[in-house]
């Protein structure tokens, strides 16, 4: 089973997919000083490393491809670059040329016949008229077999643990058989790598290939959202053990990969014929067209707020989107608090300052309009439980609660802090008044409570007293948080976590994002 899984992985992935659990799998051979030099002046070096070998210390090159190398591929891509590899020594600070150097090639796949002939051919002419060792080549067979001696049969020896096991296989089934898998089943099941001791490179290299292997496979099935998931519980492992800073590159641009992918979906966006209507089928349509809205924007926005330079026809789109689908205004609990938080902080970010409070207000409306019956559930219920709370009013044999607090309230508020315009936030707090809706808040203080529910420095309070009107003071929830916290962002890592964890936004943090 486990070589049929990592065979999977290999054969379909791409090489932003490859490259984090290679660089861990090289460290588990006891490889050091490996750096990552792949790019436009990767000079035929996708990885540098260094290993000592007996009384040596041998400076290794790896050039990367994935899938199989035909005869084409060989002469047009992989030969020149292995060429290149020996024939310029320009590569990274750490690359060391008074050391004896040789080059491997990896591929995921397998070099085919007649490429084959064409590359000991390659490596005759390296031999005789370069006088540098033959190119080594690491095939598919060597990278399955060394990923489950040297990574994932290590990993469940030292853990002996059935439940962690079970939960991986169970998790790839589920996946592969195209159940449905929401954020708290992404960020439940990422949990445990959280308690994986960081500096055992057999945890590091199962929680890289976890992490990559489940994304590729959401991937595959065109569920951009979970596969952008699965990377922000990545995130959250990395800020954990605060070596978030070493990867961010990579695991960004692979989250921009994904969501360019995603973009794609609507190049035949047609505003007669919304996308996420004609995907939604059935009697519970209603519901899952909101859910679908809201987690679309929330991945346009993701893009927009972590990039500075955009893809012109993905804010056309963005645009579009914006316009027609009105999904988005009706959140279905406050699982989709955050979700008002970043759309309104993409709007922001491009000026579109008109846009995000007439958002603000619509989804106001739509929350009033739920509180004067039941209201909305909070966060951590399930889509089954969002869908019954907003039913239970109209058919009998439907639980529900009848609530009262609102942590949507309380982010439309800070929002329109944020915006700094008095009217509409005494609009606002004024309906909000009227049907008794009370804002609930949720503080997160102290770098510990990023990636846990039960943390105690995670602070819920309920607001029944909040202002009327817009001032510096307007509610004792967000002096609170400015007067206790101790958190110091970095970079766009808390963007990631929103959007894992869904109950912390860092509304001292917001204006960065809006700058």
């Amino acid at each position: 089973m486990l070589r049929s899984i990592i065979e999977d992985y290999l054969m379909s992935i791409r090489e932003l997919q490859f490259f984090l659990p290679f660089r861990h799998l090289l460290e588990a051979k006891l490889y050091y000083d490996i750096h990552l030099v792949h790019g436009s002046t990767e000079f035929g070096k996708d990885f540098i490393a260094k290993k000592r070998e007996g009384d040596a210390v041998i400076q290794y090159s790896f050039q990367i491809k994935v899938g199989d190398v035909k005869l084409s591929k060989f002469r047009t891509e992989v030969q020149p670059q292995l060429l290149e590899a020996y024939t310029n020594k320009l590569a990274h600070p750490n690359f060391d040329d008074g050391l004896e150097y040789r080059v491997i090639f990896v591929t995921t796949g397998n070099v085919l016949q007649p490429a084959t002939i064409d590359f000991q051919e390659f490596n005759k002419f390296l031999k005789s008229k370069l006088n540098v060792h033959e190119v080594e080549v690491w095939e598919k067979d060597r990278l399955i077999s060394e990923f489950i001696t040297i990574g994932l049969e290590p990993f469940f020896n030292i853990h002996k643990s059935p439940t962690l096991i079970g939960s991986f296989f169970n998790f790839y089934s589920k996946i592969t058989n195209n159940q449905s898998i929401d954020f708290l089943a992404i960020e439940s099941y990422s949990r445990h790598w959280l308690d994986l001791d960081w500096k055992r490179i057999e945890n590091r290299l199962q929680i890289f290939f976890e992490a990559y292997f489940f994304s590729k496979l959401f991937f595959e099935r065109k569920r951009h959202y979970e596969a952008v998931l699965m990377l922000c519980a990545l995130i959250r492992c990395l800020v954990k053990n605060r070596v978030y800073q070493d990867y961010q590159f990579l695991v960004a641009e692979h989250i921009n990969e994904i969501l360019e992918s995603f973009f794609q979906k609507f190049d035949d966006y047609n505003n007669n014929l919304s996308i996420l209507e004609s995907e939604c089928r059935g009697f519970f349509s209603i519901f899952y067209y909101p859910a679908n809205c809201l987690k679309s924007f929330e991945l346009f926005s993701l893009y927009i707020l972590t990039n500075d330079h955009y893809n012109e026809k993905v804010l056309e789109t963005f645009a579009d989107f914006f316009k027609n689908e009105k999904g988005a205004e009706h959140p279905l609990s406050d699982n989709y608090a955050v979700s008002i938080v970043l759309i309104s902080l993409a709007l922001l970010k491009l000026k579109q300052v008109d846009d995000a409070k007439k958002f603000l207000n619509n989804v106001t409306i739509w929350l009033c309009n739920r509180y004067e019956n039941l209201g909305l559930c909070g966060i951590g219920v399930t889509e089954e439980e969002e869908i019954e709370q907003l039913l239970s009013e109209y058919l009998t044999g439907y639980t529900f609660s009848n609530k009262r607090t609102s942590f949507i309230a309380n982010i439309i508020l800070d929002l329109c802090y944020l915006i700094g315009d008095g009217g509409l936030y005494a609009d606002i707090a004024n309906e909000l008044k009227a049907v008794s809706i009370i804002p609930e808040f949720y503080h997160v203080l102290d770098f510990d409570s990023l990636f846990t529910y039960d943390h105690p420095a995670i602070l819920s309070q309920h607001d029944s007293e909040f202002s009327l009107e817009l001032k510096d003071n307007y509610s004792p929830m967000i002096e609170y948080e400015r007067r206790e916290s101790k958190l110091k962002i970095a970079g766009n890592e808390f963007l990631y976590l929103t959007i894992l964890l869904r109950d912390r936004y860092f509304p001292i943090l917001m204006n960065k994002f809006i700058e």
